[in-house]
């Protein structure tokens, strides 16, 4: 079940074409993401586990490349989602983001809650080898204790228990938060109804105004979306 689903879900292909290739957006379907997230989540928390749990002592190859390499499918997926987060949201991609967003918050406190990853990461950053990397080597490997002592990494168990709730809770807050942005941005509109409104304006900013309101289907001649990049330059 798990190799079928890995095969027949677009979001879990590797992309195709020249530097590391690009998404095939033809081939994706809102209802690709969830079980696509959930296969490609558990996939990492299972190389997570692999690494914290080698029984070889610490190195950088072992354990920080290991983790830069962790998690393929879903920084690929992850990738996807966001653009259509921000530029292809749509009511059903909003119940999806909804109930995935938490979950994508989850992964992360796993890592960085994970007592015996900290601690290979530990060991390594204070040993005596570390001294001995490269230059580029000793500041991903000082990002990585860094970030993981920020997450939490040396509380209690209970503060560690904290401090994945409210991770969980702004997970959903900044879900919601992102959904009524784009929902005002794509209900709000400045209408556009004759020839010297649209005075002064360059001629590539014209039609794409006029575009936009034939795509909104209004009767007017043209309209201004409520965005950033359509309201300041006008």
């Amino acid at each position: 079940m798990k190799k079928q689903i890995e095969l027949e879900n677009p979001l879990l292909q590797e992309w195709s074409g020249p530097y590391g290739g690009v998404p095939d957006f033809t081939k994706y379907k809102i209802s690709d993401f969830k079980p696509a997230i959930e296969f490609a989540i558990q996939e990492k928390l299972n190389e997570i586990e692999v690494i914290a749990n080698n029984l070889e002592a610490p190195t950088f190859e072992n354990t920080i490349v290991a983790l830069e390499l962790s998690g393929e499918k879903l920084d690929r997926i992850h990738a996807v989602y966001g653009i259509y987060r921000s530029n292809l949201s749509s009511p059903e991609f909003n119940v999806v983001d909804t109930e995935m967003s938490p979950k994508l918050a989850e992964i992360s406190d796993k890592l960085y809650q994970n007592d015996e990853l900290f601690s290979r990461i530990e060991k390594l950053y204070k040993s005596e080898d570390s001294k001995k990397l490269k230059a580029e080597q000793q500041r991903l490997l000082w990002l990585y204790y860094t970030d993981f002592v920020r997450e939490g990494a040396e509380l209690s168990a209970e503060d560690k228990k904290e401090v994945a709730n409210i991770n969980q809770e702004l997970a959903g807050l900044f879900t919601l938060f992102s959904q009524k942005l784009l929902a005002e941005e794509n209900d709000q509109y400045l209408e556009l109804n004759s020839e010297s409104d649209l005075e002064g304006l360059p001629e590539e900013f014209k039609n794409a105004a006029i575009a936009e309101a034939k795509e909104r289907k209004l009767n007017v001649l043209a309209c201004i979306g409520n965005t950033r990049s359509s309201i300041e330059p006008f």
